[in-house]
């Protein structure tokens, strides 16, 4: 038999995906930014650029950190956009939204948590606005997949499936916004609660709560 033809992918989510694909490039790589590079000319230069790299290890925990997640981000967008059929006028504007805050922005946080971290008078607004920013991407990510999903109904796969993801992804802003009431407490304790967010979401997390579903299911299918 043919093998069936596959789906032609909406033009409007073309254009969605190839645009998003280059704010999600531009925004990571300007991570780097927040990162000094020494030079022989520098007024501290004369403390050795040994000591002038290594005193940057807050600077290099926090690129680590957003790149990873400005990175889990891109990979769960495009999971995202793959199970909607079409788009429209709303969910552009919600997805520009999500770019602006959670990918855009990001670098500004990042800067701000590398150079503060570890100064007793600033490092807790440091870690809370880190937070802060990074709640507000993942809500704007959460409010864009409810809009697609449930209200606009958007996509062409199994409630099951919907659920899976949803389930997935909704904990997350919450998760993080916890994390940034500690970071008034302590922030030491938050930012490490943020690099365990993303050594979680570094797992495939929606396939493996569809997996769990399908599991909870199989018995009672069996009594049946």
């Amino acid at each position: 038999m043919p093998a069936p033809p596959e789906r032609t992918e909406h033009p409007s989510l073309a254009r969605i995906g190839t645009f998003s694909d280059g704010v999600f490039a531009i925004g990571i790589t300007l991570l780097v930014l927040a990162i000094r590079i020494p030079h022989p000319t520098d007024a501290d230069a004369d403390r050795g650029l040994l000591s002038l790299l290594t005193e940057q290890w807050r600077s290099y925990l926090a690129f680590v950190l957003s790149f990873m997640v400005v990175g889990i981000n891109w990979a769960n967008h495009r999971v995202m956009f793959k199970t909607f059929a079409s788009a429209d006028n709303t969910l552009v504007w919600l997805n520009l939204v999500y770019l602006m805050v959670a990918v855009v922005f990001i670098p500004v946080p990042t800067a701000v948590l590398g150079a503060w971290l570890g100064d007793p008078r600033n490092e807790v607004v440091a870690a809370v606005f880190y937070g802060a920013v990074g709640a507000a991407g993942g809500l704007l990510y959460v409010l864009l997949w409810w809009y697609g999903a449930y209200v606009a109904k958007l996509t062409e796969i199994s409630a099951q499936q919907r659920r899976a993801l949803t389930i997935a992804w909704a904990p997350a802003p919450l998760v993080v916004a916890l994390l940034t009431a500690v970071a008034f407490v302590s922030p030491t304790v938050a930012v490490a609660g943020y690099v365990a967010i993303v050594l979680v979401y570094v797992l495939p997390v929606p396939r493996l709560v569809a997996l769990a579903q399908r599991r909870r299911r199989a018995p009672s299918s069996r009594r049946r």
